[in-house]
């Protein structure tokens, strides 16, 4: 019995760590056109992804912005106005950690997260194995 309370402790010990890992995404405040931007890494948020947003005016890319979004945003186009000149927005998203340091990122298959089991839960389920051989 003792050592069925101590494996659901290990249990719930992955689903914790793992579930509870936040990703880090880059982060660039709007840039015109290909010229590089000043970067940074930052942590999302709970429910959010990391996200590369283009706008578009008639057929040119001219700005770009990386962030991290709430997941509902991933996939959506927008029209903005400033001034002048109207365009459009597209938010691709990714779900890995700094996905969107790449130019174009690969864009999410699901919106479901995965529970991941860390390190040091795996550790702790090993430690947690070999006490059950000695108690």
């Amino acid at each position: 019995m003792n050592k069925l309370i101590l494996w659901g402790l290990v249990a719930l010990l992955c689903i914790h760590f793992g579930a509870g890992q936040q990703k880090r995404c880059i982060k660039c405040e709007f840039t015109l056109g290909d010229i590089p931007c000043i970067q940074s890494t930052v942590t999302c948020n709970t429910g959010e992804v990391c996200a590369s947003i283009k706008g578009k005016a008639g057929s040119a890319n001219f700005i770009t912005k990386k962030d991290c979004v709430e997941r509902s945003r991933c996939g959506v186009n927008d029209t903005t106005s400033w001034g002048h000149l109207t365009y459009t927005t597209s938010t691709v998203c990714c779900e890995e950690d700094l996905c969107n340091s790449k130019s174009e990122p690969h864009q999410s298959e699901s919106g479901v997260g995965v529970i991941r089991f860390s390190l040091l839960a795996g550790l702790t389920a090993l430690l947690c194995f070999f006490l059950t051989k000695i108690l």
